[in-house]
């Protein structure tokens, strides 16, 4: 294998660049799974789900849909028709259910590429 020389730099900071080249060459991963809820403020179960997001510890954002239009126009495209509805890495869950925040949680995140423009929605049983 043929050597690299760093004529300016000293082994150590060469050791350096090259291990900061190779960090960046690797794709972060999130820290955790992206939530998003798309709520209304009179809607008990919105705040049923926000309590249970709090309660594991899961960072989520919260949307508005009566009061933010960009907002209510996305949660519109995802399919939804009632609140909560609940985006976790791509997967829509519509309604306060644990059950399906769990298996959400659970499942790998889609990719961005292949995330449908409608996801499919998950409905309580």
């Amino acid at each position: 294998m043929p050597r690299i020389v760093f004529p300016a730099l000293g082994r150590f900071a060469a050791a350096c660049l090259v291990l900061a080249v190779l960090v960046a060459a690797v794709p972060a991963r999130a820290a955790g799974p992206t939530v998003e809820l798309y709520v209304t403020s009179w809607c008990p179960y919105c705040t049923k789900a926000k309590a249970y997001f709090d309660g594991k510890g899961i960072a989520y954002t919260v949307y508005d849909i009566d009061k933010d239009a960009t907002a209510n126009m996305r949660f519109k495209r995802y399919g939804g028709r009632g609140v909560p509805l609940v985006m976790i890495n791509g997967r829509a869950v519509s309604g306060y259910s644990v059950a399906e925040f769990e298996k959400a949680l659970a499942a790998p995140p889609l990719a961005p590429a292949s995330a449908p423009s409608h996801p499919k929605i998950a409905v309580p049983q």
